[in-house]
């Protein structure tokens, strides 16, 4: 046989897509962007030599076992995705439901006493209050429900301050220059300032002082972790208060599976060089292998999945492992 051609399409460049689903079944989800999947077989052999002679020669090399694998590194964080390379037994929902907290004691918030200089977990994700700047006709006191005029916004009083009030449990949205009330003309402010902070509220148990976020207590509002500050003033009796918004969460248990198999199916994209190929692995078993960086990685987060492809049963004899199909 001569050399092809150079003309020939037989040099292969490597990209095409991946899709599994049950064993058995006709429906599959995208794995999406891979960073390289590879396929490989390992074979070990048994040798028996012979004992007619001090040479001891080879006389006869067997196969013992076909390992088939596939190595893969998955960029994509979808919840079926990690599922499977986690061993995870299922996706499990726990969402967060928009609500606020209104003065509860520090300690009591999250059920644990507070320690020095120790982070606590409130349970919640991305803390907020809103505070409004401006000048307060009358009285206007913590535990008020207030409106504004004409857009309507309501929220709660938790902290009332020199020229400020700090609000939860706030719905809508404050506009400048509008009158917030608590009564109409006589108890109000008149907001020329509206912010909507990353804190919480902190006051002693009158409500008359407030404890200060890098003084008293340091916060990761985002995932609802605070501090007490052993320099600070915060006292077990202290009372929290803030609002947080709706977020959709799921979870699940890595390694509560133990073993995930799959029916997987890769192609070859039919417009790069090399030969379009369809392969077909009929039962593959999941196992996870290397290191998946959260933190620290350089780049995006590739978590590295090793499948080793089982021999399958219900498949006719000699097509229990794979199919792989050259077109055109």
């Amino acid at each position: 046989m001569g050399l092809a051609s150079s003309a020939d399409n037989i040099r292969f460049k490597g990209t095409g897509r991946a899709y599994y689903g049950a064993v058995g079944g006709s429906s599959y989800d995208d794995t999406g962007e891979l960073e390289g999947l590879s396929f490989g077989v390992s074979q070990p052999t048994e040798k028996i030599n012979s004992t007619r002679n001090a040479s001891k020669a080879v006389i006869l090399e067997a196969a013992s076992e076909l390992v088939p694998s596939l190595t893969y590194g998955m960029r994509e964080w979808t919840n079926e995705n990690l599922k499977n390379a986690l061993l995870a037994s299922g996706i499990n929902t726990d969402n967060q439901a928009a609500s606020y907290v209104f003065q509860d004691e520090i300690g009591a918030a999250a059920d644990v006493d507070l320690v020095n200089d120790l982070y606590i977990d409130l349970g919640r994700l991305d803390l907020k209050i809103t505070k409004l700047s401006g000048v307060i006709t009358g009285s206007l006191e913590v535990d008020d429900n207030v409106t504004q005029s004409l857009s309507g916004a309501t929220g709660k009083i938790a902290f009332v301050g020199s020229n400020y009030i700090e609000l939860v449990n706030v719905v809508g949205t404050f506009v400048a220059g509008q009158q917030v009330y608590e009564t109409l003309d006589t108890n109000h402010i008149v907001p020329t300032g509206i912010e909507v902070m990353a804190d919480v509220i902190i006051t002693n148990a009158a409500g008359t002082e407030r404890r200060t976020q890098g003084i008293d207590y340091t916060l990761d509002v985002d995932y609802g972790l605070i501090r007490k500050l052993s320099t600070g003033a915060i006292i077990d009796t202290d009372l929290l208060s803030y609002d947080y918004p709706a977020v959709n969460r799921k979870y699940m248990w890595g390694g509560s599976a133990g073993i995930i198999t799959r029916k997987i199916i890769v192609v070859t994209d039919k417009n790069d060089l090399g030969p379009r190929t369809r392969w077909t692995f009929h039962k593959v078993s999941f196992v996870l292998n290397g290191d998946f960086p959260i933190i620290g990685g350089d780049g995006a987060s590739i978590l590295q999945v090793t499948s080793t492809v089982l021999w399958d049963a219900t498949q006719p004899s000699g097509q229990e492992y794979y199919k792989t199909e050259i077109i055109g």
